[in-house]
Parts: C-alpha cells; sequence; structure tokens
C-alpha cells in the first residue's frame, strides 16, 4: 500500500512567570503563581523554613484521551506523550509530566482531510498560556504525516521556567474554530521530590523564628495582623498558596504564595494579611491551597476591641414646681 509522508510539527514557546522563593526564613514575599501577570500585595506577608530531604519514585504516566467526531473531520485519539515520533506518534503516553518536562500532544485525524484549520490551545485553569493551528488543506508544505488512511498532527508544549504542580492544565482542540475536544495533563512533583503533606494549620496573632503561632486564636480586633502559621513535609517545587476572604469576598491583595527550591522536611510556614483600612466587624476566612489543592479554609472572627466603644451620655433634670412668696 502507497503511503503519503507530510510531516507537521509545532513549537510552541511558552515563558511562565512564576516568581519562586528561596525560603530561609527570609520574610520576603512572592506574587501567587500566574501567566504572564504579576499581582501586587499590600499588608501581607509570607515567609517559610527550609531543611534537608529524601528522594521518592518518578511517578507513572497514565491513560490517553480520544475525541468525538465533527463536521467531516474525525480525531481518533488525542494523546498526551513524552515524546513525538518523526511520524508524530506518541512516545511514552502519559497525562503526567514534571514541572520541567515538555508537553506533547499527538492528534490522530482520520482519513487525509483535504481542508480545515485543527488548533489546539493550552490552559491552567481558564487562563491561555499557548496555542498552535494546523492548516489541513497545506498538505504540500510539510506539515501532516499520513500513515495509510489515517493523519497525524503533533504539538509540542516547551517552556524555560518549571510548571506550577497542578492538576489543571488541559488542551482545548478545535476544528475551523469550533470545540472539538477537551484533554486534561497534570503536573507533578518530579522523582527527586519527597511526598508533602501539612501537618498542622493554626490562627494566631503572629510567630515566632521558629514558625510556631504566637497568640493562637481564632477572635481578632480590626487592626490586628492576621496569621496563618503550620506545619509540614514539603517536596521540591511544591507552591502553597493564602487567599483572605473579607466577609465573603476575596481580597485578591492578600493573596500570597511560597514555592519551595529543595525538599523540606518538618518544616514551618506563616502567611499573614491585614486588609486596607482593617477588618470589618464580622467572620471571615483564608484557604489554604498546596499544589493547587485546597487544604483548608480558617474562619475567624472580629469584634470591635474593648474599651473603643462608643457611649452617649444624657443629663435629665426632673421640672420644679414654682413657690409663691
Amino acid at each position: 500500500m502507497n503511503r503519503r509522508y507530510w510531516i507537521f510539527f509545532v513549537l510552541l514557546s511558552l515563558l511562565l512567570l512564576l516568581p519562586i522563593l528561596a525560603g530561609c526564613g527570609s520574610g520576603t514575599t512572592t506574587p501567587a503563581p500566574t501567566v504572564g501577570a504579576t499581582p501586587t500585595a499590600r499588608h501581607t506577608s509570607a515567609t517559610v523554613a527550609v531543611t534537608p530531604p529524601t528522594p521518592r519514585p518518578e511517578p507513572t504516566a497514565t491513560a490517553k484521551a480520544s475525541a468525538k467526531p465533527t463536521a467531516g473531520v474525525q480525531i481518533l485519539k488525542a494523546t498526551f506523550a513524552h515524546g513525538l515520533t518523526e511520524e508524530m506518534e506518541p512516545q511514552n503516553p502519559g497525562e503526567d509530566f514534571q514541572p520541567d518536562q515538555t508537553v506533547y500532544l499527538s492528534l490522530k485525524i482520520k482519513g487525509r482531510p483535504k481542508k480545515g484549520l485543527v488548533g489546539a490551545r493550552f490552559y491552567w485553569h481558564d487562563q491561555l498560556i499557548a496555542k498552535a493551528n494546523v492548516d489541513l488543506s497545506d498538505v504540500n508544505s510539510g506539515v501532516l504525516f499520513s500513515i495509510g488512511e489515517n493523519t497525524y498532527a503533533g504539538f509540542t508544549l516547551t517552556h524555560k521556567k518549571p510548571f506550577p504542580i497542578s492538576n489543571n492544565y488541559h488542551a482545548a482542540v478545535s476544528y475551523d474554530g469550533k470545540p472539538f475536544g477537551d484533554y486534561s495533563f497534570h503536573v507533578v512533583p518530579g522523582s527527586d521530590a519527597i511526598p508533602t503533606k501539612v501537618s498542622k494549620v493554626t490562627l494566631a496573632r503572629g510567630a515566632d523564628k521558629d514558625y510556631n503561632p504566637v497568640k493562637p486564636t481564632t477572635t481578632f480586633a480590626p487592626n490586628d495582623t492576621v496569621y496563618l502559621v503550620g506545619r509540614g513535609d514539603f517536596g521540591l517545587a511544591t507552591w502553597l498558596q493564602a487567599d483572605w476572604y473579607v466577609g465573603g469576598k476575596l481580597d485578591k491583595a492578600g493573596t500570597r504564595s511560597l514555592t519551595l527550591q529543595e525538599n523540606a522536611t518538618d518544616t514551618g510556614f506563616a502567611f499573614s494579611f491585614m486588609p486596607e483600612g482593617g477588618w470589618p466587624v464580622g467572620e471571615h476566612y483564608v484557604v489554604l491551597t498546596v499544589n493547587d489543592v485546597e487544604v483548608g479554609r480558617y474562619t475567624f472572627t472580629v469584634k470591635q476591641a474593648s474599651g473603643s466603644a462608643k457611649f452617649e451620655f444624657i443629663f435629665c433634670q426632673r421640672p420644679v414646681a414654682a413657690k409663691s412668696l
């Protein structure tokens, strides 16, 4: 059987602006991990202590994904992998990638389509990080590879800085701009990272130099800085984030994160925040996430400080009856 060969290779270059903190109790703060943006914060801090480690085995790669047919073009398989052959077929398929690994996506398209654009858009949550298109009509320019009755397209997602560990990555595949399928992939701890586990979290009015809580409490005054203090084991590239909710509404000025540059065992951390103008009286909470997974939300109450209540004094005078002289 005669085979016609067209080679397609799209290389996407991606720079993730992920600020990284080298802890060791420096007291330095870094914004939350983002792509293409660096948030700012005020009246807030985040610190972490770091100690040395033991490694763990490399995570194993898992399943493939398939797409549904549409408008005369059918994708038989959409497969994440750790490499691509010259024919754009997947090598070492799997949806799990370490922070510094390149992400490959192979699309197996039924038949030899004559026209249309097949696109792939890569996301972290709902934030676009890279995109590229394949023109199915451009068969003479070396952009497609056909084997028998099927055509393969390959996408390669590269990056100069490590991806944040997270299960919330996905690639949206489209045909002529219309959604075709959505496929998840994950960034997992590296083979040299120890297991991450948070052992204790406490709200307090402060933290000492060893990251122990000072004056633990869940009740604060409006002008108090609230501390979220914790301890645990944290693998290399683990990131922690605190999001503060004032009266149930996220105050983005308080969102801060820490990224570990080495393994850390029995290690303390602390986040602190006071909103601009102080805390309103009422109930508030802070959410702690580790590697994009919520660990817990910690509620606290702000009450008017004692002695600060306002008093109104009213003087009354009884009427005096007039006497006749």
